[in-house]
């Protein structure tokens, strides 16, 4: 039975593997305004279960840093609402959770959305804006 060093550090960072997912009403909110607080709501957001939150230390609500190879943003933890196993979470499609997509879609010209592998740690920062995003896209 191993220690979880992660408690002791004063924000412990945890692997996690996310899946992003298409929502009515997200696509809503894109088709009213794709710069409105309301997209931002439903798009800034990761999505985990009750046993992954307890074990992070999360509370609904919290923001978190999300980063791997690909891209690092900040977004808002929420609880699922189903009795999900843990150890993975959900986003919906959006330029946040595709800022952690590789661009290389070995051969096959999609680039994998599921199954992405990033470390998730608690955040005192800003949730990233969605003109920071793009202009990142532009560089």
């Amino acid at each position: 039975m191993g220690m979880d060093i992660g408690k002791f550090l004063k924000n412990p960072e945890y692997e996690i593997k996310i899946t992003t997912y298409r929502d009515i009403f997200h696509a809503e909110a894109l088709e009213r305004d794709r710069f409105g607080e309301e997209y931002k709501k439903l798009s800034a957001a990761i999505i985990l279960s009750r046993n992954d939150m307890q074990k992070m230390g999360l509370k609904a609500g919290d923001r978190v840093k999300i980063s791997n190879n690909y891209g690092s943003i900040v977004v808002e933890a929420k609880e699922s609402k189903k009795d999900e196993p843990g150890g993975l979470a959900f986003m919906v499609n959006s330029p946040w959770s595709n800022s952690l997509v590789s661009g290389d879609t070995e051969g096959k010209g999609i680039p994998d959305f599921k199954l992405i592998t990033a470390r998730i740690s608690l955040s005192n920062d800003e949730i990233t804006s969605l003109e920071t995003l793009t202009g990142a896209l532009r560089k």
